[in-house]
């Protein structure tokens, strides 16, 4: 016996003739008369009473019929349920996230998404690893710098255009920098991650390798600007994160005209097929809410776009 089968009996009787349940279901009648005489088999006793000049069922086809009609009533309802599941995000969403690019960026971002969408459960995890979105609950991973992942679908989020920055204080203790070659003479606040690299720094075609030094060094991004802003020496921060500390003159520039090659931050997610609304909810949210120096590509770089 099919379940289709009992579930189309319900619709029979329901619409109270096989013409009528035709129609509604889009069925030709000789295949739901087909269907039902299969069911009818299948049972071993009839559910029509034979030669009737309407449709009436027996008394078993009636009790089939109506413990048929309460199943199709739960399979409608949850119809209805995944229809709603598909059109409100909700449930809980994880998303794997720098913690200094978390606290710096996008807490604010994060808060709003919650008020914003009160049925989803938003858990940031600022581990310093990769996390494998296949193989671990996450939904999102914001990752920086090139994507070697071809297999994950990567959107482009953002470019951190990064400059140097230092204190009024420490400029003033030191001759300001004219030239690249002239940053061999100051101290960096370092980070930890970045110790010991050169430094590319870019005006238009020009280059200039600077290998920065310094008796500061730590290896949270909140801690470096912090320490640049007490005098510690110069920084490179993103220029968008350090608008803020130059508009009150905490931090000044340090040779404008010079930039380090932009970093790109990404949103991945293991597929983009059947993206759950929470997630495709965050992600459209997180673009939202971006801060205006991050909607803008530096360099002539093309506009944020699905990869992958």
């Amino acid at each position: 016996m099919k379940i289709d089968h009992l579930l189309l009996l319900a619709q029979v009787h329901k619409a109270g003739s096989l013409s009528a349940a035709a129609r509604q279901l889009g069925c030709p009648k000789a295949t739901l008369s087909r269907r039902l005489a299969a069911l009818e088999t299948s049972v071993g006793a009839r559910l029509f009473v034979p030669g009737a000049s309407r449709m009436t069922l027996t008394e078993l086809g009636q009790q089939l019929a109506e413990r048929a009609a309460r199943h199709d009533d739960d399979i409608a309802e949850t119809r209805q349920w995944l229809a709603s599941r598909d059109a409100t995000p909700q449930g809980r969403l994880r998303v794997a996230v720098p913690a200094e690019f978390a606290t710096l960026l996008l807490a604010d971002s994060f808060a709003r998404f919650v008020r914003r969408y009160p049925r989803v459960t938003l858990e940031v995890d600022t581990t310093p690893r990769r996390v494998d979105l296949f193989n671990e609950p996450y939904d999102v991973a914001v990752r920086m710098g090139a994507i070697d992942e071809p297999e994950l679908v990567a959107r482009r989020f953002m470019v951190l255009e990064r400059g140097l920055f230092a204190s009024p204080a420490y400029l003033r203790s030191r001759p300001a920098p004219r030239a690249p070659a002239d940053l061999a003479g100051h101290d960096f606040v370092l980070l930890s991650q970045a110790r010991g690299l050169p430094r590319t720094l870019q005006n238009g075609r020009q280059t200039a390798e600077v290998e920065a030094r310094g008796p500061l060094e730590a290896n949270a991004i909140g801690l470096v600007l912090a320490l640049a802003r007490a005098g510690g020496g110069i920084g490179s921060f993103p220029v968008g994160m350090v608008a803020p500390d130059v508009a009150a003159g905490t931090l000044v520039p340090v040779l404008p005209d010079w930039r380090h090659e932009p970093l790109p931050v990404h949103l991945l997610t293991a597929s983009r097929r059947l993206m759950p609304a929470k997630t495709r909810a965050f992600i459209d949210h997180l673009f939202e809410t971006q801060p205006d120096w991050a909607r803008e590509a530096p360099l002539g770089l093309p506009a944020p776009a699905f990869e992958g």
